[in-house]
């Protein structure tokens, strides 16, 4: 496991003042998208290597936003979800936003795909929805699907084989399902459904750079490594382990308490993927050989999310009270949501091939 003294990262200027919920880095701009439950979104600019960070985009909303990705080849657009039903389109040029269409509850995930201009939304009332945003308000709306529960994760694979391109979605009642984009617009049902690997409720998920396989994590410190073949699947390549566990005493006897993953990210050049947890660590993993690469040094709470720079090179770490490390003072005012943005060294996400 390779070892570091580097510090937490460079500490993002104006981040939210409630909990961080989602952030993404821009695939083709670079730039970082942050919500939050304080109801807005910030578009930075974040440069780790000179510390400068800038908003460059802050849109505010009445109502908290659970998920936000970028839209459009060139990243010019943001489209968020969250409490107030909607699906919302945010043009960053001419600052102006628009409804796409609504659930009939909360938003808990969004995504674009840039291979069909479509924006799939995820609702906790329990279905799934494709909208086009370039059509009449009337017909926006392709397709909606039942989900086996309330959505708690989705993630979208990006391979550079379009026909491994995959949502998988986790729910509540311990579903997994996932479709192809293009089919799902297309009519097509869930070519993927079953019982999740864990036992525990889904707090994130993230797909492999390959489209082959994806990683689930949950609340109860726990992370499995799955397949999307529906066939007999290779032992070696799906499974769980147990992850962010501190040890400590309970009546006289030590023993390791798990903690929440709430957070995973893919390296996209690598393979590796991290993994965020609410006992304040970052860990990134060599899913095949099932190795742990990397630990950081401790972040200052609880680690609510992360991802990764489309070259691999930044890693953002959002940390959050509103998921704060139990150890921590219990004074509101000893910590404030932050994001740490930091240079990605290759020995902490490179497996070892022989």
């Amino acid at each position: 496991m390779a070892t570091t003294t580097a510090p937490l990262g460079m500490e993002v200027r104006d981040p939210p003042n409630d909990g961080i919920s989602s952030l993404v880095f821009g695939r083709k701009s670079g730039a970082l998208l942050v919500t939050s439950w304080d109801g807005t979104t910030r578009v930075y600019d974040v440069d780790p290597v000179s510390g400068a960070s800038t908003v460059r985009h802050r849109i505010d909303s009445d109502f908290p936003v659970l998920d936000a990705c970028f839209a459009g080849a060139d990243d010019r657009a943001v489209v968020t979800g969250g409490l107030c039903n909607a699906v919302t389109y945010h043009d960053l040029a001419s600052g102006t936003s628009s409804v796409v269409g609504t659930h009939e509850d909360a938003v808990r995930c969004v995504a674009w795909d840039e291979e069909t201009g479509a924006i799939f939304s995820a609702s906790w009332d329990g279905t799934m929805r494709a909208w086009d945003p370039r059509l009449p308000a009337e017909t926006r709306l392709v397709r909606s699907a039942s989900l086996p529960g309330k959505a708690h994760a989705m993630a979208l694979s990006r391979p550079e084989d379009a026909s491994r391109r995959r949502l998988v979605l986790a729910t509540s009642g311990g579903k997994v399902v996932a479709a192809s984009p293009s089919a799902f617009l297309q009519g097509a049902g869930f070519e993927l459904d079953r019982d999740s690997t864990l036992a525990h409720q889904t707090r994130a998920l993230a797909c492999a750079p390959d489209g082959e396989s994806f990683v689930n994590a949950s609340v109860e410190g726990r992370v499995a490594w799955e397949r999307f073949a529906e066939s007999e699947p290779d032992k070696a390549q799906q499974y769980a382990f147990k992850c962010h566990r501190t040890k400590a005493s309970e009546d006289g006897e030590e023993v390791l308490r798990p903690f929440g993953v709430n957070a995973v990210a893919f390296h996209p050049v690598t393979g590796a993927f991290a993994t965020g947890g609410g006992d304040g660590y970052v860990c990134v993993w060599d899913g095949l050989k099932k190795k742990r690469l990397w630990q950081s040094t401790r972040y200052p709470a609880s680690v609510a999310c992360l991802a990764f720079s489309g070259d691999g090179r930044r890693i953002a770490v959002a940390v959050s009270r509103e998921r704060r490390n139990e150890k921590a003072e219990d004074d509101a005012t000893a910590f404030s949501d932050a994001v740490f943005v930091r240079l990605v060294e290759d020995a902490e996400v490179t497996p070892k091939r022989k």
